[in-house]
């Protein structure tokens, strides 16, 4: 078990409490229950009814929803946070994805302590803030990698219709993450596959240029070939004799 002040040096580390002076944190740690899940457990389920945060002291734990993972966290990370300022079903699941120590602080403990100390309360709304503010940013950066990959998506359907705008995709280029090197992939794809046209238009023209001048050759050779032809040539030939 974590002794008190060890559960202060955790909480300093939790940008919920970071701000809070040490002082102010004594009462803290009697309201904290510490808990553990042993791996591939549940903390809680999407839905569930949420009264309580927490605050990882050791292991990682995995965010999911719909089968879908949203991020895998550690220490010193808290998740669950919102449930202690507003009572709603929780937005996602959590699971331990190691052998995990937490932290649990429910809501009641927490008003308490803050009704007992308004600097805690300030320091915790500004440490949600901060929160918040981040979590915007990252929906602010998933928007624009949607728009993204919207953007690679209609180069491709473009290319498939035989239009070719590299320029579509300059701003994808510039990620450096794995979108950004499929972008730059496309777009050297899509030069390849242009230069590779423009090669066979012209191998084309030129196959339809040799084209015409054997036809052209072949005809001329029907014509000198006949006897009207050749009687023209003899009277020619006569002619020029005299």
């Amino acid at each position: 078990m974590l002794s008190a002040p060890e559960k202060i040096a955790i909480l300093q580390t939790v940008s919920l409490f970071a701000e809070i002076p040490a002082e102010m944190l004594e009462e803290v740690p009697d309201l904290l229950e510490e808990v553990v899940y042993p791996a591939d457990t549940a903390i809680f389920a999407q839905g569930d009814y949420g009264d309580s945060m927490y605050i990882i002291v050791e292991g990682q734990v995995r965010v999911h929803s719909g089968g879908r993972t949203l991020g895998l966290m550690e220490p010193p990370s808290v998740f669950g946070e919102m449930a202690v300022i507003d009572p709603e079903p929780r937005s996602a699941s959590v699971n331990a994805v190691t052998d995990t120590r937490l932290l649990r602080l429910d809501r009641t403990a927490l008003y308490e302590l803050i009704a007992n100390h308004r600097e805690v309360g300030t320091g915790i709304m500004h440490g949600l803030c901060q929160l918040l503010r981040a979590r915007t940013t990252n929906l602010v950066e998933d928007y624009q990698y949607l728009q993204q990959v919207a953007r690679l998506t209609a180069a491709a359907q473009a290319l498939e219709a035989g239009i070719y705008t590299p320029e579509d995709v300059d701003e994808v280029t510039q990620r450096t993450d794995a979108l950004g090197q499929l972008a730059r992939v496309f777009q050297r794809m899509i030069g390849e596959v242009y230069a590779r046209e423009q090669r066979l238009k012209q191998e084309v023209q030129q196959l339809r240029i040799e084209i015409d001048k054997t036809k052209t050759a072949h005809q001329v050779a029907e014509i000198t070939e006949t006897d009207y032809f050749r009687d023209l040539k003899e009277k020619a030939r006569k002619l020029r004799g005299r």
